[in-house]
């Protein structure tokens, strides 16, 4: 992933700098009027005064500090913790990603650590000031029908994808078993674009490999070049390699650490179906939840999102931690993330968006693959992007929407297949994974005993029995890959 780093100190007699004064990370489409589209973050240093403005979305992770006449920016947090900033952990924070699996808002694991907002511009000339323009909230329908909305739908997606034309045939389409790279695909096609290769990666057990036997099946339809990548690696590896390299954002993406490592040592143009899903046919989408957020309290909705995981915690993190990163706190700072998407035509849909999506998901696209110049995210069009977030939220409950809308458009494909997301994987080495993952850890742990983290009374003991048996490794699954992580996180503040 890209690393660029600056970094601003205030002396008497001037600034003190380091690092990149000028960087332009992603990509950015001119529009007639109004900020660009398209996905990036950027700053520039005169001199005198530090200038950075990102993408309507903030999905290209950009990550500052700044405190007592010191300023840093950067796409890893790593580097700004090499550069010095403060490593205070943020318990707050922290509350709410132990339960829920990613940050929300502009929150990381570090107290002075802040993602840089949507649409934000950010100057800094030894005091900081942020200018942030308001979350974009859909431009609401006007009571279309069901079948009106599809055509609109493929109208301005192929609209978008005109925008987002290859300048030449040397680009690559990730390709799943689902949706969004298959509408990718099918319209690139349509508009006389054929990727270089297609590439899709395949998945750690339990997770079963449906997406690699569908995309084959699409790239033989049309001839397409494919390109399968295999886990060499072990998922231990996978997964500690990640945690940094998303900025400890994320309990996701170790699958997608092989594909990334590839496309980027070959690829300079990319096609990512990110938040396709999430507009138009999502899965967290149901009418459980809907009447939830339309009808409940956002202290209720709160507790109901961060409703699992206790048990883990209470016994993983230290005594101190875990009061101090406490389900109560948790839910007062995640109620108030709530209370901002309830007044949306898609309230479930939007708070995904602008948390899972923008703080987590976009991790691999725009985090992962920051080596890779351009990366299009055709759902994330502005226009695109205003139309699906206006639509209500009960024309997407049958989840059929997004695959109508492919099946309207290109009818002549519309015999193949999608994946079977509730497939696992059928293979006897998911016990072997799980031992092998919890040795690691357990070897990891009983190398640096101190972790002011992690609780010894309850790890030590279990990490020293690991050892003797690779079936209680095994059964370490349920807390491991957060001790990983903690572990990782208590090394990072230590810097």
């Amino acid at each position: 992933m890209n690393e660029s780093i600056f970094r601003v100190k205030r002396r008497a007699e001037g600034f003190e700098t380091l690092g990149s004064a000028q960087c332009a990370l992603g990509h950015q489409i001119a529009r007639e009027s109004g900020p660009p589209d398209g996905i990036y973050a950027e700053w520039n240093w005169d001199g005198k005064c530090l200038t950075a403005r990102n993408d309507r979305y903030g999905m290209f992770p950009a990550f500052y500090y700044s405190r007592d006449g010191e300023f840093a920016i950067s796409s890893c947090i790593d580097r700004l913790l090499e550069a010095g900033a403060d490593p205070a952990l943020d318990e707050k924070a922290l509350s709410v990603f132990f339960r829920l699996g990613f940050f929300i808002g502009e929150d990381t694991p570090f107290r002075h650590i802040r993602a840089l907002p949507p649409g934000a511009t950010l100057q800094w000339d030894g005091e900081l000031r942020l200018e942030r323009t308001p979350r974009a909230r859909g431009i609401p329908s006007r009571g279309e029908s069901r079948t009106s909305s599809l055509d609109t739908y493929n109208e301005l997606f192929r609209q978008s994808m005109a925008r987002r034309a290859p300048v030449d045939a040397d680009f690559a389409v990730p390709l799943s078993g689902g949706r969004d790279s298959r509408h990718i695909l099918f319209e690139l096609l349509r508009q006389g674009h054929r990727p270089g290769r297609c590439i899709t990666a395949l998945h750690f057990p339990p997770r079963g490999n449906e997406d690699a036997r569908i995309a084959t099946m699409l790239t033989q339809e049309f001839g397409l070049k494919h390109d399968i990548i295999a886990q060499t690696g072990s998922f231990y590896d996978a997964e500690a390699a990640k945690n940094p390299l998303t900025s400890y954002c994320t309990d996701e993406h170790a699958w997608y650490m092989e594909a990334a490592s590839n496309i980027c040592a070959r690829e300079r143009v990319v096609y990512d179906g990110i938040a396709g899903d999430v507009l138009s046919q999502s899965v967290f989408l149901n009418e459980a939840r809907l009447r939830l957020f339309q009808s409940a309290s956002p202290n209720a909705i709160a507790t109901r999102l961060l409703d699992k995981g206790e048990k883990k915690l209470r016994s993983l993190l230290t005594p101190q931690l875990y009061r101090s990163t406490g389900l109560d706190l948790a839910i007062a700072h995640l109620e108030a993330e709530v209370k901002t998407h309830l007044d949306k035509p898609n309230p479930v849909g939007s708070f995904f968006f602008w948390n899972r999506t923008r703080r987590e998901i976009a991790l691999a696209p725009y985090g992962l693959l920051g080596d890779v110049p351009t990366v299009y995210a055709p759902f994330l069009d502005h226009d695109l992007y205003d139309y699906l977030a206006g639509l209500p939220a009960e024309m997407l409950l049958d989840h059929t929407f997004h695959s109508d809308t492919i099946s309207r458009a290109y009818p002549e494909y519309a015999h193949l297949p999608y994946e079977d997301k509730d497939k696992l994987a059928d293979t006897p080495d998911l016990v072997k994974l799980h031992a092998q993952f919890g040795t690691r850890v357990a070897k990891r742990l009983l190398l640096r005993p101190s972790s002011r983290l992690i609780s010894k009374r309850f790890a030590l003991p279990r990490a020293v029995r690991s050892l003797f048996s690779s079936a209680f490794g095994a059964s370490t699954h349920w807390y491991s890959p957060l001790a990983l992580y903690l572990d990782q996180l208590d090394t990072a503040t230590r810097r």
